[in-house]
């Protein structure tokens, strides 16, 4: 018997297929679902930081803390609200920068925003304790501003074990 240009496949084949499909769909349902979780996560954290209190042109950077209190690698969300007291606005590119120095090296995340002259914003920002720090307390400033007007707050971190 000739099969010339036969669509037949074998059982076995069409099993392979079958699990193949199966198991693509078991692994993005996975992927989705670990996604979802550390989004919410992430998303609850925000929402329990306190908001802080309302920045103006006496104290242009407020904190939504001062002292925080964590563990060597501990996700953090710090609130921060900056006021523009210049004669310019803020661009689109206006973020917080957090800095402890040499020994406590911190890579925080928030979304860029700009600021009006004579308004305030509102910014969350989320940064991790880097895995193996020191158990210390860490004196640490948060800025903004531009190119000619910084304007900072101190806060302390303190590393448990």
């Amino acid at each position: 018997m000739n099969k010339k240009g036969s669509l037949s496949l074998s059982v076995n084949a069409i099993v392979i297929l079958i699990l193949a499909i199966t198991m693509l769909g078991l692994g993005l349902g996975f992927i989705k679902g670990m996604f979802g979780k550390v989004s919410q996560q992430v998303q609850e954290q925000i929402d329990q930081e306190p908001e802080p209190p309302a920045a103006s042109g006496g104290m242009p950077i407020t904190l939504s803390k001062e002292t925080i209190i964590a563990k060597a690698g501990d996700d953090i969300v710090l609130k921060v609200s900056a006021y523009n007291p210049t004669n310019d606005d803020w661009g689109t590119t206006t973020v917080p920068d957090l800095d402890c120095g040499p020994n406590l090296v911190l890579t925080e995340q928030a979304n860029p925003k700009s600021i009006l002259v004579g308004r305030s914003e509102t910014y969350n920002v989320l940064f991790k304790i880097p895995s193996g720090t020191e158990a210390n307390r860490y004196l640490c400033s948060a800025s903004i501003g531009d190119t000619t007007n910084t304007y900072t707050k101190d806060f302390t971190i303190t590393i448990k074990q």
